[in-house]
C-alpha cells in the first residue's frame, strides 16, 4: 500500500468528521423539524437518519456554504419524498368547530374576495427577490428563528430582520391592493 491508500483514508475520513460534527449539532433542530412536519405514524429519527444518510451519498460535503440551510432544504426533500412515497399529501387536521370556523360567514363574495387576496399573497412572495422569499419563508413557515436564520445565510440578524421588513411590507401592499 503506498501513499495512495493513505489518502483515500484521509480523504473518507474527512466527510465523516465533518457528517459527524453536522449530526451533533443539528440533530436536534431536525428532530423538531420532523415532530412539527411528520405524521404521528413516521418516526423523526428515521426522517433524521435519512437526511444524513442522502448527505453521506454526496462527495463534495466540504463545499456546502450554507450547511443549515443545506441540511434544512434536505430534510424537506426526504418530508415531501416520504409523502410521496406513501402516496398523500402533507394534511394538517384540525377538527371542525362552527363556533370558531363560522361556515355562516363563508359566503361567495367573501370566498372569491379572500381567493383574490391568497393570490395576490402568492404573486407577491414570487415576486420577491430570491434571498428575502427564502429567508420569509424559513421564517413564517418553516418556524426558524430569525438568528438561526442569520447563521444559516452568515448574516447579521439585522439583515435578516431588514429583509423580513422589507417583505411584510410589500406583501401587506399586495393584499391591501387586492381589497
Amino acid at each position: 500500500m503506498g501513499a495512495s491508500g493513505r489518502s483515500n483514508s484521509t480523504q473518507g475520513d474527512a466527510p465523516q468528521a465533518l457528517l459527524d460534527a453536522w449530526a451533533h449539532e443539528y440533530r436536534k433542530p431536525l428532530l423538531r423539524y420532523f415532530q412539527k412536519r411528520a405524521p404521528k405514524t413516521v418516526e423523526p429519527d428515521d426522517l433524521v437518519q435519512e437526511v444524513f444518510v442522502r448527505l453521506a451519498k454526496r462527495a463534495d460535503l466540504a463545499s456546502i456554504e450554507q450547511v443549515q440551510g443545506y441540511l434544512f432544504q434536505t430534510a424537506a426533500s426526504v418530508l415531501a419524498d416520504r409523502f410521496r412515497r406513501d402516496g398523500r399529501k402533507p394534511v394538517f387536521v384540525e377538527s371542525f368547530d362552527d363556533d370558531a370556523h363560522g361556515a355562516a360567514d363563508l359566503s361567495p363574495e367573501r370566498v372569491y374576495k379572500d381567493r383574490q387576496g391568497l393570490d395576490a399573497l402568492v404573486r407577491g412572495l414570487n415576486a420577491l427577490p430570491e434571498r428575502t422569499r427564502h429567508i420569509f419563508v424559513l421564517y413564517h413557515f418553516e418556524g426558524m428563528r430569525q438568528k438561526d436564520i442569520a447563521a444559516g445565510f452568515d448574516m447579521p440578524i439585522s439583515t435578516v430582520e431588514k429583509h423580513m421588513a422589507r417583505a411584510n411590507r410589500y406583501l401587506a401592499d399586495c393584499v391591501g391592493r387586492q381589497r
